[in-house]
Order: structure tokens, then C-alpha cells, then sequence
């Protein structure tokens, strides 16, 4: 391996991360050997793919989490206007490069699988989906989220947590085989659940089915909601690029205020969930 490789990966994060110094990988106190070792008590030299996906995800989660901090600070201190989006899907896709790219993290973590010899594809490939919608609104939704972290506009998306997706495909003998799409069967690293802050919804009736037939039956069904929320992180790079409209917009509406950079988070209800978004 060479030099630039070794510098890359053990580099400490760079002060715009809004972090104190620290390494992603190659060290034993770096974010990545941390989590293989105190969250699923293993040698990281023994790791297996799904158990190195949901380190990563978790360190780069860490990179985020001081930025989605001083997002609600900044919010908190400026009581700006937000804007609250209601959508029955949010297509988010994988977080895990959407992540890494918009936070510009890409050289850091192509380093960190260089050193450790990790298929980075095959690694990508252990995040599903998340089934959190099946059509082109709910790609917009999660475009919109995405573009308002970007633009640093304080706002926060509300939609369902579904525990399936649409269906997932297999061919067998040349036909095509529907199988339910459980891609919450492993934790995601990315929720951050809110149980302190459960609220009751009434739906006013509930279904049986009774002697073959489906009966409404009112007055009975009460589902327990838990918030759980998500963070979308907005394009760094593009911060340039939008700084002098930006600018412009602050000076002609205080209220638009936000943080210095722009993180989107998702907020998920009860198991169906909903999800938040907003700027860094």
C-alpha cells in the first residue's frame, strides 16, 4: 500500500466537520474499529461484510451527528420560519453513499477500504433499500429533502416508516416470483428511534375477518406511534454554488436563517413511520 493511501486513511477529519480530531479508520480508537469493537464486540480483523457495512455507516453517522446538533441549535437561537412536508413516501434509496458523498467523505472512506482490503461494492450491497415508498412522489419527496439541506431552508418531511417495501423480485424457471421486501430484517444503523416521545393514534376502527368475510369493527384500534428519525445530509459541495443566493436571501428574510452548513433528518412514525428533514 502506498504512502498516500496510509495519509488518507488515518487522516484526522477536518475541522468543517464541526468535530474534535478523529480518525475514521486505521487506528484502534478510530470511528470504524470502535464500533466493530464496542457495538458488536468482534476483532475488526475478523469482521464480516454486514457487520463492516453497519460500522461505516455508524462512523459516518458520527461525522454527522455534531453538524445535526448545531442544526437544532441554530433553530433554537434564531426561531427561524420552517417549512413541514407531509408525503406518504419518501424514496431515499441507500444512505450509505448518499451520505459519503454529500458530506464530501469520499477519500476518507475509499482509503479506509483500501488499507483494510474491503470489497467496497460488495459492501454497498449490504444496504437494502429502505422501503419507504414505491413511486416517482416519493423520489420528488426525497429529492426535495436532499435540496432543502442543501440550500439550508429549515424545514422537516413527515411521512410513513413501512416495515416492507413493495415486493421484492426473484426469476424462477423463467417466471417472475414476488417475495415480501423486509428490509428492516437487519437493524439500520442510520434510525435513531425517539421512544421518550410516543404519542397515541386513534384510527377510529379496526378489520376482522369473520366467517369468511372482512368486518369493520369500530371504535377499537389504537396504535402507539415512536417517532424515528433519519438524517439527510445537503451537498457540501455545492455550497459555492448556492453561497451568493443564499446570502441574498438571508439579507431580505431573517427567518430563513440556519446553521452554517445543511443537514436534512428524517423522522419516522409508529411502525408505519414518518420522517424529518432539515439543514446543518
Amino acid at each position: 500500500m502506498d504512502e498516500a493511501t496510509n495519509v488518507v486513511a488515518g487522516a484526522e477529519l477536518p475541522e468543517h466537520y464541526g468535530r474534535d480530531p478523529v480518525q475514521f479508520s486505521g487506528h484502534p480508537a478510530a470511528l470504524l474499529e470502535r464500533h466493530l469493537l464496542f457495538n458488536d464486540l468482534i476483532d475488526p480483523s475478523t469482521a464480516g461484510a454486514r457487520q463492516t457495512f453497519e460500522a461505516a455507516a455508524r462512523s459516518v453517522r458520527d461525522v454527522l451527528s455534531q453538524r445535526w446538533a448545531l442544526t437544532q441549535r441554530t433553530y433554537h437561537r434564531e426561531n427561524p420560519k420552517r417549512i413541514y412536508y407531509l408525503s406518504m413516501e419518501f424514496l431515499i434509496g441507500r444512505s450509505l453513499t448518499n451520505n459519503i458523498t454529500n458530506l464530501m467523505l469520499d477519500r476518507y472512506v475509499e482509503g479506509a477500504a483500501r488499507e483494510a482490503s474491503l470489497d467496497w461494492l460488495g459492501l454497498i450491497e449490504q444496504e437494502p433499500d429502505a422501503g419507504l415508498g414505491n413511486g416517482g412522489l416519493g423520489r420528488l419527496a426525497a429529492c426535495f429533502l436532499d435540496s432543502m439541506a442543501t440550500m439550508q431552508l429549515p424545514a422537516t418531511g413527515y411521512g410513513l416508516r413501512y416495515e416492507y417495501g413493495m415486493f421484492r423480485q426473484e426469476i424462477e424457471n423463467g417466471w417472475q416470483r414476488e417475495y415480501p421486501d423486509n428490509w428492516l430484517h437487519c437493524q439500520d444503523p442510520w434510525e435513531v428511534a425517539r421512544p421518550s416521545e410516543v404519542v397515541e393514534v386513534k384510527l377510529g376502527c379496526s378489520f376482522e375477518m369473520h366467517r369468511g368475510r372482512l368486518e369493520l369493527i369500530a371504535d377499537t384500534y389504537l396504535s402507539v406511534g415512536t417517532p424515528v428519525q433519519l438524517a439527510a445530509p445537503g451537498l457540501l459541495a455545492s455550497r459555492g454554488v448556492f453561497q451568493q443566493a443564499v446570502r441574498a436571501r438571508l439579507a431580505t428574510n431573517r427567518a430563513a436563517i440556519t446553521a452554517p452548513s445543511p443537514v436534512c433528518h428524517v423522522t419516522a412514525n409508529f411502525r408505519p413511520r414518518n420522517l424529518c428533514a432539515a439543514p446543518w
